[in-house]
């Protein structure tokens, strides 16, 4: 160890002295140029982008194509009603066999509990996304069922098999009875045994009474509701009614509507301040969304007890509410309304209240009346009389009404929630109806259920309702070929209901990626132009087939829509819209007409000599060097590939239907050639699995494999959905590149290099940058509809330093250098480095507050925000805007700092051409404090806070989020609001794909960066999985910093692991640290000393000539020359770098690695911060041990001193 520091300190000493003897650069002499010319380069070499750009350009015949929108809207319309009757046949099937089960006069039968299957019986199926029992059904008992049940589980059962045998996309499908029991196939582990009644659950009642109702609960909030339940102890009588109400709340479905109507002595409020928007509920009956019905449990669970009883108005407050309510034809209005004591007003001051609200209405709303307690006595006649209506003197024809006397407070809750039986369909048609969509419970997305009662015939021939059967269908399943039909964002579809909720946009998150019950929006709200309100949406409302050709609006993605926000652009569009037969659903196709579709028709591709190797390595063997990558196996010298839905003829029974070896080996068996059988895929699939795969040899090669010490991964995705990735390894099922953000940032900045802030590689490579570009299909290179594909790779962040010293030498001492991206985010910063750092949606005014107040004055920096209406979110974000004409600016400000108080500090941003970054240098003139003595309030440095500011567009706070409002009994916003930008979907985390221990334990690591190895920070840094370890756990520095993996010191502090390593073998590089060998250290000394000696020897010599050659001309005089010449520096300054003349230029070698060129005869020192570049072939074995016997060699580059070899030989980033 104590050689370790000697020579860590030998080179930290070393790099001071080459700093002071070398020209500091100003910071007019930086220029973007340099940098975006290496970033080409390294696009280049490190990518490969132009040898696959070669490829297309060879391999594609374009052909102008035009798609057919009224031929293309009733393809998909007729696609979705096909699945919608495939799948309703199979709730028939279900309907028809419980049917006859009761006709066979089936008896009692052992049940099967849910909460009791044996663990050996289930196993995970990933179309459920939970552990189920494919052999069995299970039953689930409610505490109320009756005991003398009939039992119909293996009916159910044996026609749940055969239909999802038919249709392998069904999710689960059951049975709720009358009696309160429900059978559910596949079986799976309920953690209750009998906590679920199938009688109060939506898809239930939806069936048994489908007709949509109006609802206003009065419930009792007097003092006695606070009374103690006997035997209970811990509830009270208002915390049954609280239940009983949540109840109800959670069986009604969004077509009905309701409200909550608390009384004591008056009739309560819901208080604004207390319940903001949801005040509109103390007038009227709003929908019963699932939003809606979220609020409304959260109100009732904050009634308390107090106060005297009195009927009168509160039963004259229920009318007041239905005659404030826009009346709504075909539904019942009803009001529930519970007591548990006697009323403080008479009888006759409660029935002539009551009798002057229902007049308006004939008298037509029915009233159900509930007496909570056995000791109710005065109340128990007034309430039945309110519930029959039975007026003094009103012969009038009433709707009818029911009283019900609840003695055991217990069963509140299942007597309450039957109230909708009072209303049983007198219709017994048994028509299969499909629920609203909602979110499912095992995290499969939208879903919605196809559900029918069932109904038997009694001996008097009357029909008795015997339940109600479900079969559980993904909206991804249902409506995939409308989800998945775009390939640009101009080209898309859409789909509503006739009232005009958007069920399906690009502006809203795919149905699978849905995590909560979704807010239903109107059209209107994402297609915001006016001609199409006119022209469009009225007609598609009405149910009609037409066209229309507008001037569209369009809010594109360009990364991630919640912190980079969105582009507003207007396209010339036509819009085909047609009904879904047998629904409501209205499905639209929309249509660029400003530019034609030139299309990659790929000539036919050879197949390929050597096989395709699929992501799923687990079901088909693949060739290539199988290899440890961060814990999950892989294969390191060959890509595999994976498809998006988009690349699929059926996307819904890709992703829904497990992959299996059979059908994975169907699929390699067209690609490869060895089947012309094609089951699965689109026509231009198979040929571009073909062209892309020419990257392996372009990836494998000598010249890349140079770049593998900080690239992590490199892929394309191409817009037909066909994606490539090396290392190949697995990836999930509903990975989309096409959703993803390095996909649409490069795919809306076409012919341009995009990056993206840092992100935790979510395979355990650290943090990391991905660098992207488009490959076109045809010559049209600006044009997004031109794009065939984007390729990108991910490097490590600390990579991103060297780069930049390697162009600027200066960034590694006198100016703090960094890269912004178009919305003002840090793809790069030198705190980033810093122990402990997180550079995750880090933004400008985190780290440089000061800069960025000046670039918002200055108008460089502008603020926007869009609106996210299904979170009821605004989000604001920045623009980074170049003054027209110009391509950098300067600008200063001020230093705080209590020393240098008074000195300005300089800076510039600069655009870089042909990419999405700016290049930022400030000067470390003041001390880098951020964040101090800012007026702008960033509160949260990774990603974003709640906003502080009242008015988000005009104030200079960072990026943020806050509520905007909302009206939730009309379901609408404010007329501002609706006029904003809209963020188009975020981007959703993906399930990671486990890990195999067992796969990896005897594999060799695909690279091993041998990190205890190396003794420089930046290149730690710059190395993938190696971290600089400065502090321990309790933030304290270590008296000898030294490189490691990032398992054993995450961040620099050591003992952090990385959260998404496989940190089993963490401590292999702690004990090749801890046993640092001290020949090795010896040897650098010497090293190190001999160069420094060599260097000092050169300087030497070199001022004697320059002294002799001044002498020779000037005849002797120049050894007397006064100190005030321009040769020499005054005694006053006596700095270095002006005592040694500029050395010449050196000797250039075109051998190039890196990006910069190599020097044969070094003129100065070496950095020993800098990353080596050296002209060097790797071993077979990208893995081996590196060679530090190789010769060393110098490299320069613009404003860049000559550096020393610090990365192994061969692996140079």
């Amino acid at each position: 160890m104590t050689c370790h520091r000697a020579v860590i300190t030998l080179w930290s000493l070393l790099a001071t002295w080459m700093c002071c003897r070398t020209s500091a650069q100003t910071l007019t002499t930086f220029s973007s140029a340099a940098l975006q010319s290496k970033l080409s380069e390294f696009s280049s070499s490190a990518l490969g982008a132009p040898s696959m750009q070669s490829a297309f350009d060879a391999a594609v015949v374009s052909s102008t194509s035009s798609i057919d929108g009224v031929r293309a809207v009733s393809t998909l319309a007729t696609g979705v009603s096909t699945r919608l009757t495939s799948r309703s046949r199979a709730a028939r099937d279900l309907q028809s066999a419980a049917r006859q089960a009761y006709q066979a006069g089936m008896t009692r039968q052992e049940e099967t509990l849910c909460c009791k299957l044996d663990d050996d019986d289930v196993a995970f199926d990933s179309r459920f996304n939970t552990t189920v029992s494919r052999n069995n059904g299970c039953d689930r008992i409610s505490a109320t069922a009756s005991s003398n049940r009939p039992m119909i589980s293996a009916a159910i059962a044996a026609a749940s098999k055969a239909n999802l045998v038919d249709v392998p996309e069904l999710k689960f499908q059951y049975y709720g009875s009358e009696e309160g029991y429900a059978t559910i196939y596949p079986g799976f582990n309920a953690s209750s045994c009998s906590s679920y009644d199938p009688r109060y659950r939506p898809w239930y009642v939806a069936a048994a009474v489908p007709a949509a109702k109006d609802v206003v609960i009065v419930v009792d909030t007097s003092g006695s509701m606070g009374a103690i339940i006997p035997d209970d102890n811990r509830r009270t009588r208002l915390d049954l009614a609280k239940e009983a109400i949540d109840s109800i709340l959670g069986i009604l479905s969004p077509e009905d509507r309701v409200t909550i109507l608390p009384f004591n002595t008056n009739p309560d409020k819901i208080e604004p301040n207390v319940y903001g928007n949801m005040s509109c509920f103390n007038t009227i009956v709003g929908p019963a969304t699932p939003y809606n019905i979220r609020q409304l449990k959260w109100l009732v669970q904050e009634l308390n007890a107090g106060g005297a009883t009195n009927y009168a108005p509160a039963i004259s407050k229920a009318y007041q509410i239905f005659s404030a309510s826009p009346a709504l034809a075909s539904r019942d209005r009803v009001i529930l309304f519970l007591s548990d004591g006697d009323p403080g007003d008479s009888e006759s001051e409660i029935l002539s209240k009551q009798e002057s609200a229902a007049l308006p209405f004939n008298y037509r709303i029915h009233v159900l009346t509930y007496a909570m307690g056995a000791n109710i006595e005065a109340g128990r006649g007034i309430l039945t009389k309110m519930a029959n209506q039975d007026y003094p003197g009103v012969s009038a024809t009433k709707a009818t009404g029911e009283f019900r006397l609840v003695s055991d407070f217990l069963n509140l809750r299942p007597t309450l929630t039957r109230f909708y039986s009072f209303f049983a369909s007198e219709d017994t048609s048994s028509s299969v109806i499909f629920t609203q969509p909602y979110y499912d419970a095992f995290g499969l997305g939208l879903i919605m259920t196809a559900a029918a009662p069932v109904y038997t015939t009694n001996s008097d021939t009357t029909q008795v309702l015997r339940g109600v059967v479900g079969v559980d269908i993904t909206i991804t399943d249902l409506f995939a070929d409308i989800s998945y039909f775009s390939d640009d964002e101009h080209q898309y579809t859409f789909m509503i209901n006739r009232k005009g909720a958007a069920i399906l946009h690009p502006l809203l998150n795919q149905p699978v990626d849905i995590s909560s019950d979704p807010l239903f929006q109107d059209i209107t709200l994402l297609e915001v132009d006016a001609q199409f309100r006119t022209l469009v949406y009225s007609q598609m409302r009405n149910g009609t087939t037409g066209s229309a050709t507008i001037n569209a609006t369009r809010f594109l993605t360009i990364g991630d829509s919640k912190y980079e926000g969105t582009v507003r652009v207007s396209v010339l569009s036509t819009y085909y819209w047609t009904p879904v037969y047998g629904t409501d659903f209205v499905v639209c196709v929309v249509l660029n007409l400003e530019s034609s579709r030139e299309v990659a028709d790929i000539g036919s591709q050879n197949a390929p000599s050597e096989s395709t190797v699929y992501h799923r390595l687990d079901l088909a063997a693949p060739r290539g060097r199988r290899c440890d990558q961060f814990g999950r196996e892989a294969v390191s010298d060959v890509s595999a590939v994976k498809f998006s839905p988009e690349a699929f003829t059926d996307p819904a029974r890709y992703l829904n239907v497990p992959e299996s070896t059979s059908n994975v080996t169907q699929m390699l068996n067209y690609l490869d050639g060895r089947s012309v059988t094609n089951r699965y895929f689109k026509s231009s699939v198979v040929n571009l699995v073909r062209l892309t795969s020419k990257l392996d040899k372009i990836w494998d090669s000598n010249f890349f494999r140079k770049y593998q010490q900080s690239v992590v991964w490199r892929y394309i995705g191409a817009i037909d959905g066909v994606f490539r990735i090396i290392p190949g390894t697995q990836l999930p099922t509903s990975y989309d590149h096409l959703s993803r953000g390095w996909f649409t940032r490069s795919l809306n900045r076409p012919g341009q290099l995009t990056m993206s802030p840092p992100y935790l590689d979510a395979f355990g490579a650290g943090y990391v940058v991905t660098l992207s570009t488009t490959i076109h299909q045809s010559s049209v290179r600006s044009n997004p509809s031109a794009v065939g594909a984007v390729m990108a790779m991910d490097f490590a962040v600390g990579f991103l330093n060297e780069f930049m010293i390697s162009v600027y030498g200066s960034c590694a001492n006198s100016y703090r250098c960094m890269l912004l991206d178009s919305s003002g985010y840090l793809v790069f910063h030198p705190s980033f480095l810093s122990a402990s750092a997180n550079p995750e949606w880090v933004h400008l005014g985190h780290e440089e507050p000061q800069v960025m107040e000046t670039l918002l004055n200055t108008g460089v920096l502008r603020k926007k925000s869009c609106v996210r209406y299904d979170t009821f979110s605004r989000y604001s974000y920045f623009r980074v805007t170049m003054p027209t004409g110009q391509t950098e600016v300067s600008s200063s400000y001020p230093c705080q700092d209590p020393v240098a108080h008074g000195t300005s500090v300089n800076f510039k941003v600069m655009h870089i051409a042909n990419t999405n970054m700016y290049l930022a240098v400030v000067s470390t003139s003041c001390p880098y404090r951020p964040r101090t003595l800012s007026s702008c309030p960033c509160p949260v440095r990774n990603g974003l806070g709640q906003c502080q500011t009242s008015e988000i567009l005009q104030s200079c706070e960072c990026p943020c989020v806050r509520g905007v409002d909302y009206f939730p009994c009309n379901n609408s916003f404010p007329g501002s609001i609706a006029v904003s930008d809209v963020c188009p979907a975020e981007i959703v985390a993906l399930p990671v794909v486990p890990r195999k221990p067992d796969k990896v334990t005897k594999l060799e690591k695909c690279f091993n960066g041998r990190c205890s190895n190396i003794t420089s920070s930046r290149t730690c840094q710059a190395t993938v999985g190696c971290a600089w370890c400065t502090q321990d756990k309790d933030d304290t520095e270590l008296s000898s910093a030294y490189c490691t993996t990032d398992c054993a010191c995450f961040q620099g502090v050591q003992g952090k692991e990385n959260p998404n390593a496989a940190c089993t073998e963490a401590n292999d590089d702690n004990q090749a640290h801890a046993t640092w060998n001290a020949g090795y250290s010896a040897a650098i000394v010497v090293i190190t000393l001999i160069i420094v000696f060599s260097v000092i020897r050169a300087d030497k010599r070199k001022r004697q000539r320059r002294q002799a050659q001044q002498q020779a001309r000037s005849g002797g005089v120049a050894a007397s020359q006064p100190r005030s010449t321009p040769q020499r520096a005054s005694t006053s300054n006596r700095s270095t770098a002006a005592l040694v003349p500029t050395p010449p230029a050196p000797v250039m070698d075109k051998t190039a690695a890196f990006g910069t060129t190599s020097v044969r005869r070094p003129s100065a020192p070496p950095d020993p911060e800098s990353i080596p570049v050296t002209a060097y072939r790797p071993p077979s074995d990208p893995s081996a041990p590196p060679d530090y016997n190789s010769a060393l060699t110098m490299s320069t580059s613009l404003n860049t001193p000559a550096m020393p070899p610090a990365y192994p030989p061969g692996h140079s980033g």
